[in-house]
């Protein structure tokens, strides 16, 4: 008997193989589609039957992001998810068409559903002082930790872009880095010189140590295994430094780079500046950091003010 779930599944992977090599898309982003996917076929395999492709009918495709909206809670699936689950399926019917497995694409007029932006938790510049100097760099592993959150609020990268930070793409005397974001598309961004003189802290006395106990293939930061640290580290120590420094907020490695832009907007630079540094494909989602800056100046205005 002919296993048909694992044949159209098998279909996903080429499609994810094609968006990994040929559109450069990255391991994270890989797997969050395969997982949309995955999903989606295996929903459509239980509850209809589907057995190809070109059975797949447009209330097929509205059936299962109604159910997944029905899960929509703080504790579970987000709008956003549910969106890119959407994206997911759309650019998946597009390639099927365009590669002629399926006559229709059941995925046209499939809309995205309306999210309120909501604005990112920041941390002020005292905030970030405070944290920056409960770091105390007297051991490897905080030596390394100082110079990724200095790195964080200085540069804006993503924390992917951190994490995949390779020593050829720092050029230190010009504290410039070369990045490499969504799409693998490359972008220079600039850092302090405080951040500056952390990294190099870490780069002569902590890496080599590192370095030593596993192939490194010139990846920045390293575990103390010599290994490349993880999104899980990252957060780890993320919340290690707050709660020292007893910041009553949710602080994760993007909010520094929700820092470093709303400080940017605050302190007068261009939206459009700011999209180039935060690696931005679209303008308007910079733009939610000028609500920042309006929440900013509407609570000065109301401390102040003397009939705020």
């Amino acid at each position: 008997m002919i296993d048909t779930i694992n044949i159209l599944k098998n279909e996903i992977k080429k499609y994810l193989a094609f968006l990994q090599f040929e559109k450069n898309l990255s391991i994270n982003t890989v797997n969050s589609y395969w997982h949309d996917l995955n999903s989606y076929i295996t929903y459509l395999n239980q509850n209809y039957k589907i057995k190809s492709f070109n059975s797949i009918k447009n209330r097929h495709i509205r059936n299962y992001i109604r159910d997944l909206t029905k899960y929509l809670s703080p504790n579970t699936l987000k709008s956003s998810t549910i969106n890119r689950s959407i994206s997911s399926i759309r650019g998946f019917h597009k390639y099927l068409i365009i590669n002629k497995i399926c006559k229709n694409n059941a995925s046209k007029n499939i809309l995205s559903i309306k999210i309120s932006k909501k604005i990112p938790d920041i941390l002020s510049v005292e905030e970030i002082d405070l944290l920056i100097d409960n770091i105390k760099d007297k051991n490897h592993i905080s030596i390394r930790d100082k110079s990724i959150i200095t790195l964080l609020y200085s540069s804006g990268l993503r924390v992917s872009e951190l994490l995949s930070l390779n020593l050829t793409n720092l050029l230190l005397k010009e504290e410039l880095i070369r990045v490499f974001g969504k799409g693998n598309k490359e972008r220079i961004v600039p850092f302090g010189k405080i951040a500056k003189t952390f990294l190099i802290k870490y780069i002569n006395n902590v890496r080599p140590i590192y370095a030593k106990r596993a192939p490194s293939k010139g990846i920045i930061f390293l575990s103390n295994r010599g290994k490349s640290i993880s999104r899980k580290t990252l957060w780890n120590l993320v919340k290690k430094y707050s709660l020292i420094s007893t910041l009553n907020k949710n602080i994760s490695p993007h909010t520094f780079r929700h820092s470093f832009a709303s400080h940017l907007l605050e302190g007068g630079a261009d939206l459009r500046t700011v999209q180039e540094l935060l690696g931005h494909s679209n303008i308007s989602t910079t733009q939610i950091y000028t609500h920042i800056d309006k929440t900013y100046l509407k609570e000065i205005h109301k401390e102040f003010h003397p009939r705020g």
